[in-house]
């Protein structure tokens, strides 16, 4: 029988050489007793940890124009790999390369573009992201 906990001992090792900080915003404000302004809320923290970041190239056919063709494009998109036990992320969550293997990684934003995916042997998280910001060396 498969030792799904050495599988997934191996992945973290393997595959998950960066560390992540995944946000959500809670969406209330709060108040600021120095100002008496409402401010709006620190955003809640998810996962603080272990990932890994995968590049992966989309290709979507789409109706395009109005004379009804057909159009290709491709774009860029992201998988993330969380460690089994990281909580279940949402769509709209933002993630934070804090530190990566890939130096030109380490600071960009992405937002979860879709609910993680799920299986019966479940070895790891993935979930599917969107480049949110760049931050390109001056």
């Amino acid at each position: 029988m498969l030792d799904l906990h050495g599988v997934a001992r191996f992945a973290e090792r393997r595959l998950m050489p960066d560390t992540v900080l995944v946000t959500r915003e809670v969406g209330e404000d709060v108040l600021d007793p120095a100002t008496g302004a409402l401010m709006p809320a620190p955003p809640l923290v998810v996962h603080s940890g272990k990932a890994g970041l995968y590049g992966h190239q989309e290709r979507i056919r789409s109706k395009g124009g109005h004379e009804g063709a057909w159009v290709e494009e491709v774009r860029a998109g992201y998988r993330l790999l969380l460690p089994l036990d990281a909580p279940e992320l949402r769509e709209g969550d933002m993630v934070e390369m804090v530190e990566a293997r890939d130096e030109q990684a380490a600071g960009r934003t992405y937002r979860v573009a879709a609910l993680g995916e799920v299986s019966s042997v479940p070895v790891l998280r993935t979930v599917w992201l969107e480049e949110h910001n760049r931050k390109a060396d001056a």
